[in-house]
């Protein structure tokens, strides 16, 4: 047994002891009369404002004072809520992507103040959108949602951010300077800075704002620099600004109009590259890859978004309340170069970039025919663009350079550009049927449009570009469209007043990736002129959607010093996605995918400012083959996990020691993830007379050397172009980091 497996065993006796210490404690206690976190108003659950002990559905809420704590001690919003919320994936430490991080063991829909970041292509940057300093809070639903429809079989995750209302009265202001550290070598040093300005008046309230993050070089538990991603692109040697916007006008009481918007941009600008060895001989023998300085491109990995938001609320629409809202979104994404091989140009490196447009506005309205019923109705309407290219590098100037210098030669189609419009209405209702039961049900009807553009294939583009050929068949875009109706029914039974049970069904669906699987042709070359054989096209194989059946139990607790939530869950799909590891295609295949699990979270505030917590999430995802149900691959599978901390506060200063311990997962075809476990230790000193904090924290506190989750995925997903080795992303061994904030 190595020490990953001794720290486990020993997280599972810490978090075994908790749990009992809790209820032994819980034996001897009285319940106290405050407030307790069920009555805490959320939007995420049935697009309005509603408790939550009256949803029918595992939903959780992390507060700003918990973000703001752990990022300014250095976490990132995906550790946050990796650590936070029982059913969500553990983060990979260092990666840019988010891919695989399920919820519930399915992608979530991830939004920011209710507008989706997920696009027709899922490139998995949803969290490389927004720096900590401007979240108010992050809502969490767990479990497919008829109420939200498409690409939300996994869940919502939906980013609240700051906004002026939310300030005290007055003129505010806001400074955080923080840096951070392993000090592995001179290049391992992180830096970041945020500033924000809030107003609130009777009728006018606004925030601006401007963080930004500047890392170095990231080292694992061995002192030695990780390997670049070239994959899906790490944040090490990464720049990052966000400037952030918002004013609100309140009518009258009833009704409010507010602008938000933002911009972001995420560049990495790294001296250190991967090193292919002399003339690239290492892609025939790995031994020769290593991480090396005088790394140059002209095309480097980068997420940059502009998005403008506006809302307009009336609480008296014929007697009912009105919600409105509309949006735009721009998105420009660029990949690390990448090397590929086909028959008709031989080796060659790119760089993928990716453009997206989207477009939505949303509609719904509220109204309470009795003091019992409440109905929630409305219409979403959102049209979603996109284009990508890639960039070809000069071949000779990258095998001289043994792959760390790249130059762009030209610029050729990588994907079909797609145009992706959806019309959708829905309608739920709330029943309470008695003082202690609560009813809801609903329905969603989605209809979405598909246009493909007609597209030469990219082989044969580079050949052009490279000069062996002149001409190309292109293959035949089109037109397909989806539609589906969704259903959800749960009720919420109250124990007492402060626990109840739940139950609840609900239906959602997803679109396969439509770029990765249409535009893939066989051609035979002849005079210069390549000539299309078969292909995957919208006349010949018409995407459709994937309905996902979710179904929950429940029950939560919480009386203000003691509180648990558990719930255990089912859903199953009638097809499944699968990724070819040599062309990176999808297809779609009529097998059956099924994903099953226990989550839970448990707390307890004791004396003397001590507060412990517990959480955990037993998880399988299975297909369905010819010999019965098996492990699905690493590649999209959720991993288990258990987690626990120890708290204590006073009036001035906080201590947090946590843990995480992730459980290996080994699929069907013999890839696995490794277990690992990790603690931090993080915690904040208050100076109260200057409004001044002080936070800090220690990670990865025995500088554990470990494979991330995304390092052993990448070697499943990318192991057919390359050797392995080169996609073993290692995690980040012990690092410190400190930062003040000042409140004006």
């Amino acid at each position: 047994m190595d020490k990953n497996e001794n720290g486990g065993v020993g997280l599972c006796v810490f978090a075994v002891a908790m749990a009992v210490g809790t209820s032994a404690v819980a034996q001897e206690a009285g319940q106290p009369d405050a407030a307790t976190n069920l009555e805490a108003i959320v939007v995420t659950g049935s697009r309005s404002a509603q408790q939550i002990s009256e949803i029918p559905r595992t939903i959780y809420v992390v507060e700003s004072d918990e973000i703001q704590a752990e990022a300014r001690s250095g976490k990132t919003l995906q550790q946050i809520l990796g650590e936070n919320i029982p059913s969500f994936d553990p983060a990979s430490e260092g990666a840019r992507t988010s891919f695989g991080q399920n919820l519930r063991g399915r992608p979530p829909l991830i939004l920011i103040d209710g507008v989706s970041m997920n696009s027709a292509r899922s490139l998995s940057r949803q969290f490389d959108a927004i720096d900590p300093f401007n979240i108010e809070r992050v809502e969490v639903l767990s479990g497919a949602t008829a109420i939200y429809g498409g690409n939300a079989t996994g869940g919502i995750i939906n980013i609240i951010t700051k906004k002026g209302k939310d300030a005290e009265p007055g003129l505010h202001a806001e400074v955080v300077g923080g840096m951070g550290s392993g000090f592995a070598g001179s290049q391992d040093f992180d830096r970041n800075a945020a500033g924000a300005v809030t107003y609130n008046s009777d009728n006018w309230d606004a925030r601006f704002s401007i963080a930004g993050n500047k890392t170095g070089a990231f080292y694992d538990g061995s002192g030695t620099m990780l390997i670049p991603d070239i994959t899906q692109t790490s944040t090490a040697f990464n720049e990052r600004i966000d400037v952030m916007g918002s004013i609100g006008y309140q009518i009258d009481d009833g009704r409010r109009l507010e602008f938000s918007g933002q911009y972001f941009d995420s560049k990495q600008e790294s001296d250190y590259g991967l090193y292919y060895g002399p003339s690239l001989t290492a892609l025939r023998d790995p031994s020769l890859f290593e991480t090396r300085e005088g790394y140059e491109s002209d095309f480097n990995p980068q997420t940059r978004r502009s998005m403008l938001n506006v809302t307009y609320t009336d609480d008296d629409v014929f007697g009912q309340q009105l919600l409105l809202q509309g949006a735009y979104r721009n998105e420009k994404i660029h990949f690390h170069p990448f090397p590929t091989v086909t028959n008709e140009t031989g080796l060659y490196f790119f760089g993928s970039s990716q453009d997206t447009n989207y477009y939505s506005v949303r509609a719904a309205l509220i109204a309470e025919p009795t003091d019992q019923l409440k109905i929630t109705y409305g219409i979403d309407a959102d049209r979603d663009s996109f284009k990508s290219r890639q960039n070809i590098f000069d071949l000779d100037t990258a095998a001289t350079s043994g792959g760390l210098d790249f130059d762009t030669i030209g610029v050729t189609g990588l994907y079909p550009s797609i145009d992706v419009s959806t019309i959708a209405g829905f309608a739920e209702a709330s029943y309470e049927a008695t003082d202690r039961l609560t009813l809801n049900g609903g329905v969603r009807y989605q209809f979405v449009n598909t246009e493909v553009s007609d597209f030469v294939g990219v082989a044969q583009q580079v050949a052009i570009l490279q000069g062996d050929a002149t001409s190309a068949d292109a293959i035949p875009g089109g037109e397909v469209d989806y539609d589906a109706f969704l259903f959800s029914a749960g009720a919420t039974y109250q124990l007492t007043n402060t626990q109840q049970v739940y139950a609840n069904f609900s239906q959602g669906f997803e679109l396969p990736d439509p770029a990765k699987y249409y535009g893939f042709g066989s051609y035979t070359l002849s005079g210069g002129h390549y000539t299309l054989g078969n292909s995957v096209n919208v006349g010949d194989s018409a995407l459709e959607a994937i309905k996902t059946n979710s179904f929950e139990i429940g029950y939560r607790f919480d009386d203000g010093t003691y509180n648990l939530e558990t719930a255990a869950y089912y859903s199953l799909s009638d097809r499944s996605i699968n990724l070819d590891r040599t062309t990176l295609a999808v297809e779609v295949v009529d097998q059956e995918r099924r994903v099953y699990g226990i989550e839970g979270k448990a707390g307890v505030k004791l004396d003397h400012g001590f507060d412990v917590g517990v959480l955990g999430h037993w998880v399988r995802t299975e297909v369905k083959g010819d010999d019965g149900w098996e492990k699905d691959s690493v590649g999209s599978a959720s991993v288990s996990k258990l987690g626990g901390y120890v708290g204590w506060t006073n009036d001035a200063l906080s201590l947090k020691f946590s843990g995480q311990h992730v459980f290996e997962l080994t699929d069907a075809d013999d890839f696995t993830i490794d277990d690992y476990t990790l603690f931090d230790l993080t915690g904040g000193y208050t100076f109260a007379n200057t409004d001044t904090t002080l936070n800090f924290g220690i990670h990865n506190v025995f500088d554990t050397d470990y494979t991330t989750i995304w390092g052993s995925r990448a070697k499943a997903l990318y192991g057919g172009l390359a050797d392995e080795s080169i996609f073993d992303y290692k995690g980040r061994g012990r690092t410190f980091a400190i930062s003040l904030t000042k409140v004006f």
